[in-house]
């Protein structure tokens, strides 16, 4: 009796070794169970064979064998083979003529064996068996658990006790029940006994966990499947083991790691080396650009070697228009730019605004200004609404002269300008203005008499104006009013209020722009 111990981590270099210290041609083929049968397959219509020269049917082998019909030969003596064929896995159907008395069989790696009749001579039409293999000897397998499954190279063979026909050589055999498992190499040879314990081991015994850790979120990829993302917990058996860490535009690192039976260990996994390529950045100004990658500032350099990725850039510097840019790195290529800060334009040619002012004149006013500029070409409208009254104003019956009461008159302004701006300094602009103005009186009741006359003036001025900030201005407007066809009553009422038909009036106010 043989007692079997598991070497299964060394399966198969014990294997390759037995096989390679037995030369192949030291075994040879054999045959067993040769005999006739009852079946008809050498005379039904679909599977029978003629043979040509005499007329009657041939007698059929059926060879039950694990080798392919292509790899055997065949050779009859003095009668030839009739047909040979291949009918479905492990059966080698022969045809042969009557009176055959034995048939050679070959094989590339084994040597030949001859098929005899026992004596006998083929009949006509009658069918034979008979069992093809390396030559072997009949063993017991017997697992030292009972009814445990067994495997033979691959092959199922039954529960424990197995009793079988096995070629000399070397096989794996497996028995298996629950945890309990064997698994190794046996080797049968002409001499040897024919009687093999297989001795079972819990394979729980065996068994160890193992967590495996890597950087970066890499995922982890065991035995060629992907088993998890930065973090990999398994349970294995006692044994060496290879773990290998990916990542996209990422060159891809193994660690190699042992399983001890019974223990738990933290592995820390290489992660994967980032491909590289380069990136060359030039800033316009050339100096004092702060750049940064989300909260981080980047040391600007001529060349950067960066991992393959996408990168967004926030280029800033104070008098300027900020910039994000985002940028590719492609492994081994090298991506060239040039970043070109606007600086920033507080006085813009093309924009729009809205202020409030105050107008110092004769009569105090609060005016609001819509307007705009395109390509520095100016065009505004206000409104400037009188907070003073004027002086009383008396008025007469004009038939007997009669008094007919004295009223008092606000001035409110409504003008239309258009100008050029003239854009000398970063925050200073100059906009001379032409435009056209109405002067118009209000009553403090609309019943009194003057109430809505107005006064058309032509005004010519500059806006200068300051801008801190974007988007929010001072300015000052001086300005000069031309009074155009005037009426007699309009200049009595001018005059008597101490009002002035145009003239020199300032604004001063604050604007905020687009």
């Amino acid at each position: 009796m043989y007692i079997i111990k598991m070497k299964f981590l060394k399966i198969a270099i014990v294997a390759g070794a037995l096989l390679g210290s037995l030369p192949m041609m030291a075994q040879k083929l054999e045959y067993r169970d040769f005999k006739a049968t009852n079946d008809m397959f050498a005379r039904l219509a679909d599977t029978q064979v003629i043979d040509p020269n005499s007329g009657k049917k041939a007698a059929l082998i059926r060879i039950y064998t694990p080798f392919p019909n292509e790899v055997l030969g065949f050779d009859g003596g003095l009668y030839q083979i009739l047909d040979r064929k291949q009918h479905g896995p492990g059966e080698v159907w022969l045809y042969v003529p009557e009176r055959t008395q034995k048939v050679t069989v070959n094989h590339p790696k084994y040597s030949p064996t001859v098929i005899w009749f026992d004596g006998m001579e083929a009949e006509a039409g009658k069918t034979y068996s008979v069992e093809l293999n390396v030559e072997g000897r009949n063993v017991a397998l017997i697992a030292s658990t009972p009814n445990a499954e067994i495997t033979v190279d691959g092959e199922p063979q039954g529960k424990s006790p197995v009793n079988m026909h096995m070629p000399l050589g070397s096989h794996l055999v497996r028995a298996e029940l629950g945890s309990l498992l064997f698994e190794d190499v046996v080797t049968l040879t002409a001499d040897g006994g024919n009687q093999f314990t297989l001795q079972m081991e819990d394979e729980n015994l065996k068994f160890g966990d193992v967590n495996i850790e890597v950087a970066d979120g890499a995922e982890l990829w065991f035995q060629d499947n992907r088993e998890g993302v930065g973090q990999l917990r398994k349970h294995l058996k006692a044994g060496s083991y290879v773990v290998t860490a990916k990542l996209p535009d990422h060159e891809d690192q193994t660690t190699t790691f042992t399983v001890e039976a019974g223990k738990t260990k933290t592995v820390t996994a290489t992660p994967p080396l980032p491909h590289l390529g380069y990136l060359e950045l030039v800033t316009e100004p050339a100096y004092g650009v702060t750049v940064m990658e989300g909260d981080s500032v980047v040391n600007l350099q001529s060349t950067m070697q960066l991992p393959v990725a996408r990168y967004e850039y926030d280029f800033s510097k104070k008098g300027y228009y900020p910039q994000s840019l985002k940028f590719r790195i492609e492994r081994g290529e090298t991506l060239r730019d040039t970043i070109r800060l606007e600086r920033i334009q507080y006085v813009k040619k093309t924009t729009g605004y809205a202020a409030v002012s105050f107008a110092g004149s004769g009569m105090p006013s609060v005016g609001f200004t819509l307007g705009g500029y395109y390509e520095n070409i100016n065009l505004e409208v206000s409104y400037n609404l009188g907070i003073s009254s004027s002086k009383d104003v008396s008025w007469y019956d004009r038939t007997d002269n009669v008094f007919m009461g004295q009223h008092k008159y606000r001035l409110d302004e409504m003008a239309v300008r258009a100008g050029y701006q003239l854009r000398f300094a970063e925050r200073f602009g100059l906009t001379p203005q032409a435009g056209f103005m109405i002067q118009r009186l209000a009553a403090k009741e609309s019943k009194y008499p003057g109430n809505g006359f107005t006064q058309p003036c032509v005004t010519v001025g500059a806006r200068f104006s300051y801008h801190p900030i974007q988007h929010v201005g001072f300015f000052i407007t001086p300005e000069y009013g031309i009074p155009v066809s005037t009426k007699g009553d309009v200049v009595d009422v001018f005059k008597q209020g101490g009002m002035t038909r145009g003239g020199i009036k300032g604004s001063i106010g604050v604007s905020v722009s687009l």
